[in-house]
């Protein structure tokens, strides 16, 4: 009888890779990095041992679709590339694609569907929009294919391996109760957020707000500046002409949003008055905190996504089943701790 195994660590933050410096085709596969970073612990999920069930590692395909190219979607990609290979399953034989940016939804569609016609055996996925993908979904689950969503779900699919992310809601939650007790009373508050629709940046802004209200704190605006640097520095430059010497502190639901952020309050010789929130675990993101111009970050752990989803997958393969949803939790990062995450 199959039984149902459970995940019992994940690795921390403090090993995100480098973001690509440039995306390039859309359809083109990153190059992995060689090995784990050296302070990278093992994961744990279990798997059955290599050619169990008759099945040869070395004939297997896995295919990575990703919701962008960037630190994080890299991270994911390198637990997942680390797990294979160490189940034995070739590197020419693993795929990593995704789109330039999270707003082209039908690259994903045209993903999935070059990846079945390559005939994987694992398919990882962070899905960018439920409704868009499901049919693509479907078909590769119809083709006798393990899916494995990282990061971000399709909830209304029910055939896939396991769910393997941060409980959004409930870490943006935690960590506005956490960075409410760090800046003063009654601060005026803005949110910079990713784009509208996707379900985790939904649930990222909902919990931040719902911490900040709660510790007493005012939310002035939220603002979509779409996971953008530029874009989030345009709107956080609009935020301080609008009020003057009237906002203390801003949240974003990604990194790459905080160093936008961070940049237009040092601009405007700011940052001793308005403290800055980030989330995900950026490297670029981490530095600033070391230089105070980035208070805390709520930090997630997508190595491990990426690389326990591969391992899930391969023990689907052999019968195995797993919960449908296992949450790696979060790490607050601040001056504190920070030289523990830093490369």
């Amino acid at each position: 009888m199959n039984f149902v195994k459970k995940i019992t660590c994940f690795v921390l933050s403090s090993v995100l890779v480098v973001a690509l410096s440039a995306c390039g085709d859309s359809t083109t596969s990153p190059a992995p990095s060689d090995s784990a970073p050296a302070s990278e612990e093992a994961a744990t999920t279990p798997a059955p041992e290599n050619g169990a069930d008759g099945v040869d590692p070395s004939t297997l395909k896995v295919g990575v679709i990703m919701k962008s190219f960037d630190e994080f979607q890299q991270a994911v990609m390198d637990g997942a590339k680390d797990a294979a290979v160490e189940l034995g399953i070739p590197e020419a034989n693993i795929t990593m694609v995704a789109p330039n940016n999270e707003t082209e939804l039908m690259a994903q569609v045209t993903m999935v569907e070059d990846l079945i016609s390559k005939g994987v055996n694992i398919l990882v996925i962070a899905v960018n929009q439920e409704d868009t993908v499901m049919n693509a979904l479907n078909a590769a689950a119809d083709a006798g294919i393990q899916v494995v969503f990282a990061d971000t779900q399709a909830p209304s699919f029910d055939r896939a391996v396991t769910y393997i992310g941060t409980d959004n809601e409930a870490a943006a939650y935690d960590g506005a109760l956490a960075f409410g007790d760090v800046i003063d009373a009654g601060s005026k508050v803005v949110i910079l957020r990713g784009k509208l629709g996707d379900v985790n940046h939904e649930a990222r802004t909902k919990g931040l707000t719902q911490g900040l209200e709660e510790k007493g704190h005012t939310v002035l605006e939220v603002q979509d500046a779409n996971c953008e640097t530029d874009k989030a520095a345009a709107a956080m430059e609009a935020w301080i002409t609008k009020y003057p010497d009237g906002i203390d502190a801003v949240m974003v639901t990604s990194d790459s949003m905080a160093v936008g952020a961070a940049q237009a309050i040092k601009g405007a010789g700011l940052t001793d008055k308005i403290s800055v929130c980030g989330f995900d675990g950026f490297q670029s993101a981490i530095s600033l905190v070391k230089t105070g111009e980035i208070k805390m970050i709520i930090g997630q752990k997508p190595y491990g996504m990426g690389y326990d989803a591969v391992k899930c997958g391969f023990g689907a393969m052999h019968g195995e089943t797993y919960d449908p949803y296992m949450n790696p939790g979060i790490a607050i990062i601040n001056a504190d701790n920070v030289q523990d995450f830093i490369k």
